[in-house]
């Protein structure tokens, strides 16, 4: 350090200051202008780091004192600067879409500068996105970054659609299939030929007229990207479900009923069976085994997935059939040992009671289980009579009566 040098210096730095180090010796820094600068470590070595804390000119001076109690001085003059003020300004809009830019201005008295992302002129020109600023120095090094500014630009839009369902009557859907900024914020708008527009992402409409028809989908972002596509389609009538069956009475003794489509250019793509029982079949055959009536739906579609349906119900009566022999021999031989109804669907009765009277009158046997029956235990041969009450599976009450010869 030779004596009263000028050494040019930034504000807000720290700094190291020095002289040649002598064996023994000790080291008294000190700052004529405190004020200005600050000894922040080493005062007492070689060696010191200064924190330069305002902008003006001091005075550095160090003593040496060395083992044998001699002493001399050295000082330097330090001028601390102001950093170089600058700032960007954008001369336009900072979002904007593909293909268009903005020119950031840097505004300084300083005639060394370089942007960011390399350019060396006062405007520079922005085409991409990201962050920008400058750095800007001094004739005495003393250097600076500027604000920073965000820049977005949005890719161009491409828009595109699919159209879906192509039948009268039913919703037919445009769905959105553009490929879009992810940050972009949309506004659509579907322009129907018939006069219609719909605004959504994705959408649809129900034509009630056959033909053909044309659509325009135009997106917008909200820095005004747009975009926009054009397709034709055709709309067309819906086919006619409708189907025979045989045999047309059903009952629960006859119970299979065969199904032919005769729909007009369509064919089946499901049977339903009481909401329970389904068929992919053209022409099904199915029994209905319980009385009553139950519901039939075929749906049906044509080559341009246009669909129709129709339901027809199917009443299947009920047969009550019941026989009561008039003779049986209880000899355990095997053969007519016991006596009691047998019938169709007699496990289907609501209610069931069976009962065998002798001559006098008196009731000698009784029960509400189907499948028991009198078996004549010590009962002899003679005639008897019998009573049978039953409430059949469709609620009805029903009597019989009648005799019967015991032979043994």
């Amino acid at each position: 350090m030779n004596a009263q040098n000028l050494v040019h210096l930034c504000l807000g730095d720290s700094h190291d200051f020095g002289i040649p180090a002598t064996s023994g010796s000790v080291y008294d820094w000190n700052i004529q202008n405190s004020s200005i600068a600050t000894i922040i470590s080493g005062n007492g070595t070689e060696l010191i780091t200064i924190k330069l804390n305002n902008a003006g000119v001091f005075k550095l001076v160090v003593q040496e004192t060395n083992q044998d109690g001699c002493f001399g001085f050295d000082s330097v003059m330090v001028e601390i600067h102001d950093l170089p003020t600058a700032d960007i300004i954008a001369l336009g809009p900072l979002t904007f879409c593909k293909g268009n830019n903005v020119d950031l201005q840097l505004n300084t008295v300083e005639s060394i500068f370089a942007w960011n992302n390399g350019v060396n002129n006062i405007l520079n020109n922005i085409t991409e996105s990201g962050n920008y600023f400058a750095t800007v120095m001094d004739n005495y090094g003393c250097s600076v970054n500027t604000n920073s500014i965000d820049v977005l630009v949005e890719e161009n839009l491409n828009v595109d659609f699919t159209i879906d369902g192509f039948c009268i009557g039913n919703p037919t859907s445009f769905v959105n299939k553009s490929v879009l900024d992810t940050l972009a914020v949309m506004n659509y708008s579907w322009y129907l030929d018939n006069g219609v527009i719909l605004y959504d992402d994705s959408t649809s409409y129900i034509f009630n007229d056959m033909g053909d028809y044309s659509v325009s989908f135009v997106a917008i972002s909200d820095i005004s990207c747009k975009d926009s596509i054009a397709k034709d389609f055709t709309i067309f009538g819906n086919p006619e479900a409708n189907f025979t069956y045989n045999p047309f009475t059903v009952s629960t003794l006859y119970p299979q009923v065969s199904f032919t489509n005769t729909s007009l250019n369509a064919t089946p793509i499901l049977w339903t069976f009481n909401d329970t029982t389904t068929s992919l079949d053209e022409n099904p055959a199915l029994s209905f085994y319980d009385p009553g009536i139950h519901e039939v739906w075929l749906t049906v579609a044509d080559d341009n997935r246009c669909i129709d349906s129709i339901q027809k119900y199917i009443k299947v009566y009920y047969d009550y059939v019941v026989h009561v022999p008039t003779a049986f021999t209880p000899n355990d031989d095997g053969n007519n040992d016991s006596f009691g109804p047998s019938g169709w669907r007699m496990e289907k009765y609501q209610s069931y009671q069976f009962i065998i009277y002798n001559q006098w009158g008196d009731k000698i046997f009784e029960t509400t289980d189907v499948l028991e029956q009198w078996g004549g235990k010590g009962a002899p041969t003679g005639v008897y009579s019998w009573v049978l009450l039953i409430t059949d599976e469709l609620g009805a009450v029903r009597k019989e009566n009648g005799l019967v010869t015991l032979i043994r």
